[in-house]
């Protein structure tokens, strides 16, 4: 029976410790690397918008955000036009900004913002552009945590200025009459939802419209269906 060498020996161990690490280094590199929207790809399938979402929400709550060093590349493609995957109509609080929660770079998302994230006219035509020219599969409404105006929709003795006021009745007409907070964000965000799909232009492009919670705390953003 022949023996081996300690010589053979050190060469067969290193063989396999590189095996080894090679095979660790594909297993994390598939996990590392994300498929990330770049400014030039038109997305269609609702879903998989939803993953591009989903995927920087957790990048985001991680601390492992994207780096962002292709802006003056983006900028070359975006100045002859945008194909955002995603419409997100959310708060106007400077704690909830989409582009960052969701680890987004320039035309990925296209932005809707208003106190109490609710679906005037505005944000309606808004959306039909989004939907109808631009082919967004995907609009999410973004309601969130110690909402400020969802807050003082619950108040019984609030006086607010005109056009605030005009918010905080349709953000009460919205939640009909519900007295805890927590519940009455999630209510105002299902009652846009609703009306969003109502819309003739919406029905007719067969956009996916769907709500979510983002928890200003934890940075978390919980999608509701």
């Amino acid at each position: 029976m022949k023996r081996f060498s300690s010589k053979r020996y050190l060469v067969c161990f290193l063989l396999i410790g590189c095996m080894c690490a090679l095979i660790a280094c594909g297993g994390s590199n598939s996990g590392s690397n994300p498929k990330i929207h770049t400014a030039a790809e038109l997305v269609d399938n609702w879903g998989a918008a939803l993953q591009y979402l989903a995927d920087g929400n957790k990048r985001f709550i991680e601390n492992k955000g994207i780096t962002r060093n292709t802006n003056k590349e983006d900028r070359d493609i975006l100045k002859d036009g945008q194909k955002p995957f995603a419409v997100v109509v959310t708060c106007a609080d400077s704690r909830v900004a989409p582009e960052i929660y969701f680890d987004q770079k320039l035309g990925d998302i296209f932005v809707i913002r208003n106190a109490g994230n609710i679906a005037d006219a505005a944000v309606l035509g808004s959306i039909e552009y989004a939907v109808e020219h631009l082919h967004s599969p995907l609009v999410v409404v973004v309601g969130h945590s110690k909402c400020g105006a969802v807050t003082g929709a619950l108040s019984s003795d609030g006086h607010f200025p005109e056009n605030l006021q005009t918010i905080i009745d349709t953000i009460v007409s919205n939640i009909k009459g519900t007295s805890d907070l927590g519940a009455a964000i999630n209510n105002n965000v299902n009652s846009t939802v609703n009306l969003i799909k109502e819309n003739h232009i919406v029905e007719e492009v067969g956009a996916k419209v769907i709500g979510a919670h983002y928890n200003i705390e934890s940075g978390e953003v919980t999608f509701f269906n």
